[in-house]
C-alpha cells in the first residue's frame, strides 16, 4: 500500500510511504490513522482501493505559518487562494 501526505489547504505532497505489503490495515494501524474517531477519520483521511492508495490530509509548513501569521485568511476551513 501507499500512504501520500497531502496539504489539506494547498494540495502540495507532503511525502509518501511505499508499503506494498501492507494491507488497509497495516497502514492505518503504521500511520496513527487507527486512533483516530469516525469523524476525524473521514475528514482527514481518504482511500483509493483499486490504485492500494491511503490519502491523508495534514498541514503543510508553508499554510501553518500562513494561518499562525493571519489566522483570518481561514474562511469555511480552506484557507484564500
Amino acid at each position: 500500500m501507499r500512504v501520500e501526505y497531502r496539504c489539506r489547504h494547498c494540495g502540495q505532497s507532503m511525502g509518501d510511504v511505499e508499503r506494498p505489503g501492507w494491507s488497509r490495515a497495516d497502514a492505518e494501524l503504521h500511520c496513527g490513522v487507527a486512533q483516530l474517531s469516525a469523524v476525524e477519520r473521514a475528514e482527514t483521511v481518504s482511500y483509493n482501493e483499486e490504485q492500494q492508495v491511503m490519502t491523508v490530509q495534514s498541514v503543510c509548513d508553508y499554510c501553518q505559518q500562513a494561518l499562525e501569521s493571519h489566522p483570518e485568511v481561514l474562511v469555511e476551513g480552506k484557507l484564500l487562494q
